[in-house]
């Protein structure tokens, strides 16, 4: 279905596939790097030639990296919690005009958290632990998958860009496994006081699924309050999705 006949398009998740066995990061970038530009294609018409957009949860930063080559005059910020994810943006683009790479996870809270990480899988990092191990029938995890920790800084979304005086951005991509729900219910308040209305790629988990179901459904209804096409999380068609999310005043 094409961006250009619908106000929701759905993608079929990729980044959290857990079947992957990895040799290297680099075989999994190779892997993973068309599938991402596939992507970035589907979105690139609502990111304007010299607008701002955000990455959340960038991992290795191949969505930006898309994005930066077909947006070379476009500003980005990248966020990426993960040690190592976030020192390969930050090589990646520490030659990039307009391109700021930040050691942070996005949230709707200020604090100090623990990411559980997928060893054999650079996509499967999650703050939401229950999902990480998961044990029920339909599960996306492998009971016997290698999990990692480390401590990450966690900012509220909608404070960290009053403080850097951000008061308009053109488009949002969010994928943190499981956690996009406080990425939006962060960035609420932001939204209210701008009147800024991005047009959003986030990753959304089907009701029956999520075990923060309750959360995420809440933050949905609130940005449909305040513009944005309805989705129903009960009626995704597959457990994980990425959906977009565009202003009902956009619609084409």
């Amino acid at each position: 279905m094409s961006i250009k006949r619908t106000l929701v398009h759905r993608f079929r998740v990729v980044l959290g596939h857990l079947g992957w066995k990895t040799r290297s990061l680099e075989a999994w970038e190779r892997w993973h790097d068309p599938v991402v530009k596939r992507s970035v294609e589907e979105v690139l018409s609502f990111v304007p030639e010299d607008g701002l957009f955000l990455d959340i949860g960038a991992n290795v930063g191949l969505f930006s990296k898309h994005l930066h080559a077909a947006r070379p005059r476009a500003r980005g910020i990248l966020f990426e919690p993960v040690t190592v994810y976030f020192e390969r943006c930050r090589d990646r683009f520490k030659d990039a005009p307009g391109m700021r790479v930040e050691h942070l996870a996005i949230g709707d809270e200020d604090h100090t958290a623990t990411i559980y990480k997928a060893a054999h899988n650079p996509g499967g990092n999650s703050l939401v632990d229950e999902l990480m191990f998961d044990r029920r029938p339909n599960a996306r995890v492998a009971p016997d998958m290698v999990v990692e920790t480390e401590e990450v800084t966690v900012r509220h979304i909608g404070r960290w860009l009053e403080a850097e005086g951000i008061d308009h951005v053109d488009f949002i991509k969010s994928d943190t496994e499981g956690y996009d729900y406080a990425v939006l219910r962060g960035l609420l308040p932001w939204l209210e006081r701008t009147g800024c209305r991005p047009v959003l790629l986030c990753e959304l988990m089907l009701d029956s699924y999520h075990t923060r179901r309750v959360e995420q459904r809440e933050a949905l209804e609130a940005l449909f309050r305040l513009g944005y096409a309805e989705v129903d999380p009960a009626k995704l068609d597959d457990v994980v999705v990425d959906v977009l999310l565009v202003p009902r005043d956009r619609a084409r």
